[in-house]
């Protein structure tokens, strides 16, 4: 008898629960897109492959994990996660190598996967430092509400080294209570907390304006010296709902050589300013509401009773979850020279989390810019129209 694709699914779903009885574990991400954009400088329509991450993590030890992630669907393979971390005094966890950077909860606290809304905000995708290869200490108190994050890294966003040779120092403090602390029978959560990247930068780009599929409408002029990043977050939870702010503002300064000579002194430019500030709301209308961890809702059903309906070729329940964000951008600020630019965005999502392993959605975004692309230098609006399906095992 053919088996139904169901059946094949739930073929699928056992092997989570295979891996969680050995120390090496697969990691696999795939998330299939049909997008309709405003413009076709800003990206492809139609079928496209998202995301394609293959890996494993290990745990030989309950102290010591291990673990590396590649992404595929590019037209060349890139490392994404590559690092090993030790757990020591209970309460200190130390990671070597390739890793996300603290900042922004949005983007560092859960699976890029899991988001209410599928693509970060255009906050996080302008002001966070992303990847970088370091060395990082976590510690979460069992005796305070505290989590802290400090790192110190290359700054480059690259696994393989510096592009100087100055490090870059990341540092994150979260006060974090009920749900947010793990207490998961609580009916509500609390997070709040800040942080800060300072980096010495030569002669790169610097914070520019990023879309939700990666078109850039706003490229600021090359920066150099010193970079500082600040951050600012409030996550409130109660019952299925989520209330999540991120605001950011960043300094960068500028230089020039003007004799050709690296060994004089270069002239100093006016300083950029940027800023920017997001807030989302998300709703499961059933299912589990959100916990702390990295992972998207949960049907109500365990397990065991997911896994005995797509057995019987049923539809799970699963979870469903609607948010919507809005958010404002000042990009350049602060030099006469430079001409600024920002935006004005908006996005709804509907999002059906079928089983643990198994999701789609469809998201919609709205842009307004301060200052057309130079692609398109007579237009200012832009959207787009994201339908997703995503398969994650972890």
């Amino acid at each position: 008898m053919r088996p139904t694709p169901w059946l094949l699914l739930w073929g699928l779903a056992s092997a989570p629960a295979l891996a969680d009885e050995a120390w090496l574990r697969p990691t696999l991400v795939g998330e299939l897109d049909y997008r309709q954009h405003a413009s076709d400088v800003e990206g492809f329509d139609g079928f496209t492959l998202a995301r394609l991450r293959l890996g494993a993590e290990a745990r030989p030890l309950p102290w010591l994990v291990a673990r590396g992630v590649a992404e595929w669907a590019q037209e060349k393979p890139a490392l994404i996660d590559a690092f090993v971390a030790v757990t020591v005094l209970r309460d200190v966890r130390l990671s070597l190598g390739f890793n996300k950077t603290p900042l922004f909860p949005s983007a560092h606290d859960e699976h890029l996967e899991a988001r209410a809304i599928p693509e970060l905000s255009g906050l996080a995708q302008s002001f966070w430092p992303r990847r970088d290869l370091g060395l990082e200490a976590r510690w979460t108190p069992a005796s305070l509400p505290l989590e802290t994050w400090v790192r110190v890294g290359n700054g480059s966003r690259s696994p393989l080294g510096n592009d100087n040779q100055l490090p870059a120092l990341d540092v994150r403090v979260d006060g974090r209570w009920g749900r947010s602390a793990g207490v998961l029978e609580s009916p509500w959560g609390v997070r709040v907390g800040a942080g800060a990247h300072v980096e010495s930068a030569y002669d790169r780009a610097g914070i520019g304006g990023i879309g939700p599929q990666g078109f850039v409408y706003y490229r600021p002029p090359p920066v150099s010296g010193t970079r500082t990043v600040t951050e600012a977050h409030a996550r409130v939870d109660m019952g299925p709902v989520r209330v999540a702010a991120e605001a950011a503002a960043a300094w960068e300064r500028r230089s020039r050589d003007t004799d050709g000579n690296p060994g004089t002194p270069r002239e100093a430019l006016p300083e950029l300013k940027s800023q920017g500030a997001s807030l989302e709301v998300s709703w499961v209308a059933w299912g589990r509401p959100r916990d702390d961890g990295p992972l998207w809702p949960q049907p109500k059903d365990d397990v065991s009773q997911s896994l005995q309906a797509l057995r019987e070729g049923q539809v799970p329940e699963g979870a469903l979850e609607v948010a919507a964000r809005v958010e404002r951008l000042w990009l350049g600020r602060g030099a006469a020279d430079v001409q600024s630019g920002g935006a004005s965005s908006a996005a709804l999502a509907v999002r059906w989390w079928t089983t643990s392993f198994l999701g789609v959605g469809v998201a919609g975004y709205l842009q307004r810019y301060d200052t057309a692309p130079l692609e398109e230098p007579d237009r200012r609006d832009s959207w787009l129209v994201l339908a997703r399906t995503t398969v994650s095992f972890h």
